[in-house]
């Protein structure tokens, strides 16, 4: 939620109001920013995010989303201590670089590969489990993406040749019907272009693996007792393999850097920079 505690840094409640002023939140539209990082090999490397929220906790931490199977964006989130964010303003033409460190939050059933979720963030509450915490707290965000955004995360994987095809010869891009590919994924091109948040009493929140349980043979094949599946057993592979595909990267910010526009005066720029007692300084940059 938009907002913070009794210990909000100055830049906060300055990037809330740049927020507000410069996006609809009534349309509930993907917010889209750049990550700047550089690869294990040293090269720059540029990926788009999407905002989703500050932590209620720790209005220091801001939320965004990603898909797990950007093999590109994993690496770079991975393999780097520190990244940097770039966020421009479509209305104000305000910018934030924010700086600090980023963390994943997987599915419970990709934690062999990603990990476990953050343990130097604070969440709060003491009486719950800090896996227990995040996971929570994915699901919440998964609910609060539009239909359209959601649907995008059963997508073939991003950065992809769009026209290479599977071994079998037949091209995801333009099958008409789903493809289940075994345990380790969930292949339907671009046949979902909206998906509904089922309510994990359904199964969503159990992950792909169960989803698919009975429903795949040795082939690799679809089905149910030998038969395809149904819309609705479709429908519930489909949404736990997006959602499974769902991950939040979560930033502390330990630099923040303001640029604001002036039509009748040099622009102004803010630096906010956290000092290892937990404070925050503020200076006013040559812009």
């Amino acid at each position: 939620m938009l907002g913070g505690n009794n210990d909000v840094p100055a830049w906060n409640p300055v990037l809330v109001r740049s927020y507000k002023k410069n996006y609809d939140q009534t349309k509930n539209e993907p917010v889209y920013l750049q990550i700047a990082s550089a690869k294990s090999n040293g090269v720059p490397k540029i990926q788009r995010l999407v905002f989703q929220d500050f932590l209620l906790a720790d209005p220091k931490v801001l939320l965004f989303s990603a898909a797990t199977r950007n093999a590109e964006l994993m690496a770079v989130v991975k393999g780097s201590q520190t990244h940097e964010i770039f966020w421009q303003m479509p209305k104000t033409g305000e910018s934030f670089t924010i700086s600090g460190r980023l963390y994943m939050v997987a599915a419970p059933t990709m934690s062999h590969r990603f990990g476990a979720p953050p343990r130097r963030v604070t969440i709060g509450d003491s009486d719950i489990h800090p896996d227990e915490f995040w996971e929570q707290e994915r699901l919440r965000q998964w609910k609060r993406l539009s239909p359209i955004y959601r649907a995008s995360f059963t997508w073939p994987a991003p950065g992809e040749s769009k026209h290479s095809l599977p071994k079998d010869g037949s091209s995801v891009y333009r099958a008409s019907t789903v493809r289940l590919t075994g345990a380790t994924g969930i292949d339907t091109g671009y046949k979902y272009t909206r998906l509904d948040a089922m309510d994990e009493n359904t199964g969503a929140a159990t992950g792909l693996f169960g989803a698919l349980s009975g429903f795949v043979n040795g082939n690799g094949r679809a089905a149910t007792n030998g038969s395809q599946l149904s819309k609705e057993e479709e429908l519930r592979c489909v949404h736990n393999g997006a959602l499974d595909n769902f991950c939040l990267l979560v930033m502390k910010a330990v630099k923040v850097d303001h640029w604001t526009p002036n039509t009748v005066a040099p622009p102004v720029r803010m630096l906010y920079e956290a000092m290892k007692d937990g404070s925050w300084t503020q200076e006013e940059l040559n812009p």
